[in-house]
């Protein structure tokens, strides 16, 4: 899918070369980062992952791209709600998120669901925002508690 993406539709989406070589070597070395696949049938429609922890970073940067074809069917959000789950489980209270400045559709959406820009990178120029996802319900932790 990445492979197969026009260049203008991705041309936001940069975390990496999107050759073979490239994208098989980030994969095989995952580590701690976590990379997930969205299928549809027999094919990848969208792409998620979260990065930084390879780094020592507490804090992990999301990227997500979904096959345009997809767009529409709240794939984005069933991303973003899985990546939220992922860091509560391991213990992040937060996530990145790097963005374009030339991204105008995705601000909107993002600053919608809560990302708050807390700055800009420098070289790049792309917007940095946090969201702020806490912990694990309390309601949850005290119910497993109970439960032992």
């Amino acid at each position: 899918m990445l492979l197969a993406l026009p260049r203008d539709y991705a041309r936001f989406f940069s975390p990496f070369e999107f050759s073979l070589d490239t994208v098989a070597n980030v994969l095989s070395n995952q580590g701690d980062d976590v990379f997930i696949g969205l299928y549809w049938e027999d094919r990848i429609i969208g792409f998620f992952m979260l990065r930084g922890w390879n780094d020592g970073y507490e804090v992990p940067t999301f990227g997500i791209i979904i096959d345009k074809k997809y767009r529409g069917y709240e794939l984005e959000m069933l991303s973003l709600d899985t990546a939220k789950i992922i860091c509560r489980l391991r213990g992040a209270e937060r996530l990145m998120l790097k963005m374009h400045p030339d991204n105008i559709s995705a601000k909107g959406v993002m600053r919608k669901i809560g990302f708050i820009q807390i700055g800009v990178e420098p070289g790049s120029g792309n917007i940095i925002y946090h969201l702020e996802i806490g912990k694990r319900a309390a309601s949850e932790s005290n119910s497993q508690t109970n439960d032992r």
